[in-house]
């Protein structure tokens, strides 16, 4: 899946256009909710040892929050990794060349649900 097809599928789906809150930094971009303004994605370059323990090259990244149940299981899905930079007991990392749109549509909705809010 490529960063495009993902912002496309995201806009589509949530109506979400993405946010670029970061300083001096072009390529992170936030998705987040329209009314509570919470993250449900970040999407990022990553250096993919970070996540692999090889292969030094940039690759987009995309967190998502996860039921910590979840997580673990997930995590055995090729492309899936322990989240690089935020809590890693709630986010996961997806390395976004090694996964299909289809795969990440469930994982994208998850997120979205665990990060509206609650209604009053």
């Amino acid at each position: 899946m490529t960063r495009q097809q993902l912002l496309e599928y995201v806009k589509e789906e949530f109506g979400v256009e993405p946010d670029k809150p970061f300083n001096n930094d072009f390529d992170s971009m936030v998705l987040r909710h329209k009314d509570n303004k919470k993250w449900f994605a970040l999407v990022m370059q990553v250096a993919k040892n970070k996540l692999t323990g090889s292969d030094g090259r940039l690759v987009d990244v995309l967190n998502l929050k996860c039921e910590p149940m979840l997580r673990q299981p997930l995590m055995q899905n090729k492309g899936i990794y322990e989240c690089y930079h935020m809590n890693k007991i709630h986010w996961i990392s997806v390395i976004l060349e090694e996964v299909s749109l289809e795969d990440v549509k469930p994982l994208l909705d998850m997120s979205f649900e665990l990060t509206k809010g609650h209604k009053k």
